[in-house]
C-alpha cells in the first residue's frame, strides 16, 4: 500500500484518511503500551510479577486464535529460524516483563519507570550498530542523547 493511500480500519469500518497504516498502527501501539505501562502499575501493588507473567501469557491466548486464523501465519523465507528467533524474542520479552513488574512493586513511580524502560531503544541500536552492522547517523545519536536528557527530566 502506498503511503499516500487512505488506509481502512477494518475494526471501525472507516477510513483514517491521510494516515499511511504503519502510523496509524505505531499509533495505536503507543496508546495500548502507555495503557499497557499504568496498568503494569495498578498490577504490581496487587499480584507478585511471576503471576503477572503466567496471566500476562494467558492474555496473549485470545490475539493468538485471532492469528491462527490469518493467511499471513505461515509466510516468510525461514519458518525454522524464525521461529527459534520469535521463541528467543518471546523468552528476552517475557524476562524483561518480569523484571519491569518487580520494579513497579519495590515502590518505582510508573511516571519515570515506563520512559525510562523506554531506553529499550538505545540497546537495540548498539546491538543493530555492532551485530549486524548497520550505520548510524548524527541525528539517530543526537535523537538518543536527548532521550536520556528527557528521562533525566522526567525523573527530577
Amino acid at each position: 500500500m502506498a503511503e499516500t493511500e487512505t488506509t481502512r480500519n477494518p475494526a471501525a469500518g472507516k477510513s483514517i484518511a491521510a494516515l499511511p497504516a504503519w502510523l496509524w498502527l505505531s499509533l495505536l501501539t503507543i496508546f495500548l503500551w502507555g495503557a499497557w505501562g499504568l496498568q503494569s502499575k495498578i498490577i504490581a501493588e496487587r499480584i507478585s510479577p511471576w503471576m503477572n507473567q503466567v496471566l500476562f501469557s494467558l492474555g496473549l491466548l485470545p490475539p493468538v486464535v485471532w492469528m491462527l486464523f490469518s493467511k499471513n501465519l505461515r509466510t516468510g523465507v525461514s519458518l525454522p529460524k524464525g521461529g527459534a528467533y520469535a521463541f528467543v524474542t518471546g523468552v528476552l520479552g517475557g524476562t524483561g516483563n518480569i523484571a519491569f513488574i518487580a520494579s513497579m512493586g519495590v515502590g518505582a513511580k510508573a511516571a519515570i519507570v515506563v520512559p525510562f524502560v523506554g531506553l529499550a531503544p538505545l540497546v537495540t541500536v548498539i546491538l543493530a550498530r555492532t551485530v549486524l552492522k548497520e550505520k548510524i547517523t548524527r541525528a539517530q545519536v543526537a535523537g538518543l542523547a536527548l532521550a536520556l536528557v528527557a528521562i533525566y527530566l522526567l525523573s527530577i
